[in-house]
């Protein structure tokens, strides 16, 4: 059947629509067999199998159907960015070439009023984002999905102070997502919000890093006099925080003319540190050199190993230039990032730039765009 499908979609000239293979299909095999190779196709040819038939809406739009796809099917990766008042989508895939045909960007219109719009995290697929009308004193939140266009809105906070620190996650053993604003939470099974204790900090990223069913994030401790900061993990099922330390090699060497960009999950499964360091020589910025540092084991602060390292040389001729780095796809030796530096008026495309470490058989892929904020997201069937 999946080769029949394929076939009926890539194929106009055969003569055979996508429908009609499908009902031959749906006649000749036994409707558990069909169910495991629709879990196994992307999110658009599923929706196309929904439109086959009554039975087929019904059995592939059932939740169950949804969490065996999200399991099974290939995952499609996709960059939602936020520009210009606008929200637009880049579609990802593991073999991305970077060529320019991979920066073809296609519009996409929200349930909502996303103009003020802050992306909390992403999950399954599912996508929360907060908006905050300051003038109104009001405030909205949202779980949406953008490949289904389900959309849901949240229960207010009550308030509507400046959010610091956010993240979004989910739950396996209760089944529910949760919420992280502030020092507050949310929980999709009470539908309510409530105060949980935090640290005192002083914060490096404020987006939480999801990783299993833990939030991430690298604060300066408030009470001491540190030059390097922890990894503040949140257990979203526990509600309680615990803190693990970052490489010794820079807690020794301190962070002159250093600074820590970010942390994330790479590909192979893995928490990372992505680390900015000016390189100067006589008294002129020469390059910055960008570390990525992995914790092989999880917890284990031992386990930190640098990954691999790319230099981005100085821009002398814009002296407002500055690699603003945030990492979107991270391998053993290379990575996806994107630069959110303001950039020349004239050059309004987006691009990519490609540097190569030689030494160490390394690739950074530099997208160069200033969207106001940006989430990746896999495609999903969840709601």
């Amino acid at each position: 059947m999946k080769r029949i499908l394929k076939s009926s979609e890539s194929s106009a000239s055969a003569g055979v629509s996508f429908k009609s293979a499908a009902m031959v299909a749906a006649a000749i095999l036994p409707e558990e067999i069909i169910v495991q190779i629709v879990t196994r196709l992307p999110v658009k040819s599923v929706g196309r199998c929904r439109c086959v038939c009554k039975r087929w809406r019904t059995l592939f739009s059932d939740s169950q159907f949804a969490k065996l796809h999200f399991q099974c099917a290939p995952k499609h990766q996709t960059i939602l960015f936020f520009r210009n008042f606008d929200l637009e989508i880049l579609n990802l895939s593991h073999n991305l070439s970077f060529g320019k045909e991979s920066l073809v960007l296609r519009n996409l219109n929200a349930p909502f009023d996303h103009q003020w719009a802050v992306f909390i995290g992403s999950c399954n697929g599912l996508v929360a984002s907060y908006l905050s009308h300051s003038f109104l004193q009001q405030e909205s939140l949202f779980i949406w999905n953008p490949s289904t266009r389900f959309f849901k809105k949240l229960p207010s906070r009550g308030n509507t102070s400046q959010i610091s620190i956010f993240g979004f996650g989910y739950v396996s053993a209760t089944d529910e997502y949760k919420a992280v604003i502030n020092g507050e939470i949310f929980s999709s099974k009470s539908e309510s919000w409530k105060r949980i204790e935090t640290p005192r900090f002083r914060i490096v990223s404020s987006c939480g890093v999801l990783f299993g069913e833990a939030l991430h994030w690298l604060f300066y401790p408030d009470v001491e006099r540190q030059q390097v900061p922890n990894l503040y993990a949140f257990d979203l099922e526990e509600e309680e925080f615990s803190v693990m330390k970052l490489p010794s090699a820079l807690q020794t060497h301190g962070l002159r003319n250093c600074f820590i960009c970010q942390g994330g999950v790479s590909c192979e499964g893995c928490l990372y540190v992505m680390v900015k360091k000016a390189r100067w020589d006589c008294g002129k910025l020469t390059y910055y050199e960008i570390d990525f540092w992995v914790m092989r084991e999880y917890g284990n602060s031992d386990s930190w190993t640098r990954s691999f390292s790319v230099r981005i040389p100085g821009q002398p001729e814009r002296r407002d230039w500055y690699p603003l780095l945030q990492a979107i796809s991270v391998r053993e030796a290379s990575a996806f990032v994107r630069n959110r530096c303001p950039r020349e008026e004239e050059k309004l495309d987006m691009s990519i730039i490609h540097y190569r470490n030689e030494d160490e058989n390394s690739d950074m892929y530099m997208l160069d765009n200033d969207a106001q904020d940006m989430v990746v997201y896999e495609e999903s069937l969840l709601s």
